[in-house]
């Protein structure tokens, strides 16, 4: 493994790690909402009728949402460095991004 790549790894773990707290963050928030709480318990009643799952609503959309701002949170955060490479360091820790080697290039 080359000084690189160990670089390379630390700045992408870096960046996921931001962007992971951001999101555990936004969907603590998201399951705070009142109205949602009662359509989470709703949702909760007719799986466990049904007998679907046995993973309750919240756990499954606290896990949608946050792999959904994950994604979005790092593209933002890409789009806005692009044009800003502060504001992308801000949001993900580093402005600079992982260059990846083909692993089977001829």
């Amino acid at each position: 493994m080359t000084s690189q790549t160990k670089t390379d790894r630390k700045v992408q773990d870096r960046r996921t790690i931001m962007a992971a707290l951001v999101a555990v963050l936004v969907a603590r928030l998201v399951a705070q909402i009142p109205a949602l709480a009662a359509a989470l318990a709703w949702v909760d009643e007719l799986i466990a009728e049904a007998g679907i799952v046995s993973v309750p609503a919240l756990a499954l959309l606290q896990a949608l949402v946050i792999a959904a701002v994950i994604l979005l949170y790092q593209k933002v955060a890409q789009w806005l460095g692009n044009r800003w490479p502060g504001v992308e360091k801000i949001m993900l820790g580093s402005a600079a991004r992982p260059q990846y080697e083909p692993r089977y290039a001829k």
